[in-house]
């Protein structure tokens, strides 16, 4: 088992495992130095740990950084060589071991991907390892695992699941199959992200985040990322913003530039929005969903200026340039096009 070492003495979390033993199950823990942005280095460190273990499956329990971390020691455990060797999309020898992912935040929809994020030190740059053999075999939800997740988090998770369900719904590769998960994660996640920093207690909100971001997770995992997606990691990379954060910055200019240039395919959302107008025009209506988009990132005081972040107007070209390079497909796969103009046009007017 891998657990998130600020979870240790999580109650909740202490009890199961408790359980777990009491019915047979021999269950190793291993504490990992949960990185908001893990690294192939921080992977390589952590494998010699696992070499004398005699694993039928691991078990990850914390964020999108654990549950990453449990892909990628599952993918080394059986191919040899370093973690980096794996970068991108590996043709792997070897099948992982079985991933049982165990989230602990409602956000990165990890649980459902085979997606497992890490960046180069070396060369800056977010990589990550991705196999479809790293499917997680069976994933657990329990609300009663986040109920008491600071406000940061809360938010950061969730504006992440928020990125992922408006990015894979605007795709140019969505489809009905990721349509369908992202509208019922729109339906789950706006009002309850309205609500939980109000209501943090509220075991149905709470439930509410979690199920949306899973449905998040599909629906992404079926479509793609978008621009605020691909911004999202020099931003990271570079000024060491929370994943869900730095794509949360710019998701509401994002689709507010999409629907200026003309898309009105965010009325599907506004029309599940409580007291919706259903009468408006589609255009109507996607104009007032990034109203009620801009409302939502002012209550849950999503920074408007990157320069709370230490960005000036001299790192506006690191951010361009790698989202541009390294990412340029996620940006083409906007549902219109975007330019590298228009991009810097929204940096500049952030700092």
């Amino acid at each position: 088992m891998l657990l998130d070492s600020n979870l240790v003495t999580h109650a909740y979390l202490k009890e199961a495992l408790t359980n777990l033993q009491q019915k047979g199950v021999i269950v190793k823990v291993h504490e990992i130095n949960a990185r908001s942005e893990p690294t192939y280095e921080y992977l390589d460190e952590l494998k010699p740990q696992f070499e004398e273990g005699n694993y039928d499956a691991l078990m990850g329990i914390g964020g999108g950084s654990v549950l990453d971390i449990t892909k990628g020691i599952a993918t080394l455990l059986k191919n040899g060589g370093p973690s980096i060797t794996y970068r991108g999309f590996p043709e792997l020898k070897n099948k992982p071991l079985p991933v049982i992912a165990v989230p602990t935040t409602a956000g990165t929809g990890s649980e459902i991907t085979y997606n497992a994020v890490f960046i180069s030190a070396k060369e800056k740059a977010k990589l990550g390892i991705n196999s479809k053999l790293n499917y997680p075999i069976a994933a657990i939800l329990d609300p009663l695992i986040i109920v008491n997740a600071p406000k940061h988090v809360t938010v950061s998770t969730g504006m992440d699941a928020l990125v992922h369900t408006f990015e894979s719904f605007g795709s140019r590769k969505t489809n009905p199959y990721s349509r369908m998960f992202a509208r019922e994660a729109f339906k789950l996640l706006f009002p309850a992200l309205f609500r939980v920093l109000d209501e943090p207690a509220d075991m149905e909100i709470r439930g509410n985040l979690f199920l949306g971001s899973h449905y998040a997770g599909a629906a992404l995992m079926n479509s793609s990322a978008g621009p605020a997606g691909a911004m999202s990691y020099p931003l990271g990379v570079n000024f060491k913003v929370p994943h869900g954060m730095a794509g949360a910055v710019f998701i509401d200019k994002i689709v507010k530039l999409n629907v200026q240039k003309g898309f009105y395919e965010y009325a599907e959302f506004y029309d599940l929005i409580n007291g919706a107008d259903h009468s408006l025009s589609p255009k109507e209506k996607s104009f007032r969903l990034v109203e009620e988009l801009e409302k939502l990132c002012r209550k849950l005081d999503i920074p408007q200026k990157l320069t709370v972040y230490g960005v000036n107007k001299d790192n506006i070209n690191i951010i361009l340039d790698q989202t541009f390079n390294g990412l340029k497909g996620a940006v083409d796969n906007n549902p219109v096009e975007v330019t590298k103009e228009e991009i810097k046009k929204i940096l500049h007017e952030m700092i």
